[in-house]
């Protein structure tokens, strides 16, 4: 009898241990809003040039989004204006050889 009870003790530890009472401190975080600029990139001719651009601009610390079109040479980016600005952004784009066209 005794080792039924420290079994399911045991049990009752385990299963309760995974759930997580959330704390004011972890509370979601109020939704931050995006800006959201679409450029004109030049010097793009194929999809791996595509593939280049989002890859460089991904990378920017504070890029939620970032969709670069062959089709008419634009770039849409989603980003946090607290965490990266408009000019890091296009820097990424002409570290990869490409022209952002005002």
């Amino acid at each position: 009898m005794r080792n039924l009870i420290f079994i399911l003790g045991i049990f009752f530890l385990v299963s309760c241990g995974g759930q997580k009472k959330q704390s004011e401190g972890n509370e979601p975080s109020a939704q931050v809003a995006l800006t959201e600029v679409t450029l004109n990139v030049g010097g793009m001719h194929c999809d791996m040039c595509v593939a280049s651009i989002e890859k460089g601009v991904g990378a920017v610390e504070g890029v939620e989004f970032v969709k670069a079109e062959l089709s008419d040479s634009t770039t849409v980016i989603k980003f946090h204006e607290a965490e990266t600005s408009l000019a890091e952004i296009k820097q990424a784009i002409e570290k990869r050889g490409y022209t952002v066209k005002e």
